[in-house]
């Protein structure tokens, strides 16, 4: 009867000990993180953030103060690199501008580069 009861509690015990190896930690998966690029886009709430977290605006390479001659920092900055197609390809890597973020063996994420295509598509406004 005590064996019984031992080889019960430990089928039990093992049991528990299995079923808490199985769990399910992949986060992105688990809690995806929802872009909407399909609504519309500001560049004061959506593309200054993209441009802060990803090209270098708050140091020196696109700030006003910058070794790459090329200023991100404000909305003409922006702009201009939007008119001559340089924003947009950088970040794409298309071949026709130099791949940005400089240095970085990944591309800005997916999400952003759908606000940013859709912010230049509306007409890249100063919004």
């Amino acid at each position: 009867m005590l064996k019984n009861k031992i080889f019960k509690l430990l089928t039990l015990a093992l049991m528990f000990a299995c079923l808490g190896g199985c769990n399910y930690d992949n986060l992105a998966e688990l809690y995806p993180t929802q872009c909407d690029a399909t609504s519309a886009v500001s560049f004061s709430s959506d593309i200054v953030l993209i441009l802060k977290s990803n090209c270098g605006t708050g140091n020196t390479c696109h700030s006003s103060n910058n070794t790459s001659g090329i200023t991100l920092s404000s909305y003409s900055g922006v702009k201009a690199q939007v008119d001559n197609a340089k924003l947009l390809s950088s970040i794409t890597w298309d071949g026709n501008a130099s791949f940005m973020p400089s240095g970085s063996a990944a591309q800005i994420d997916t999400c952003s580069i759908g606000k940013i295509n859709r912010w230049i598509a509306d007409g890249a406004p100063n919004n």
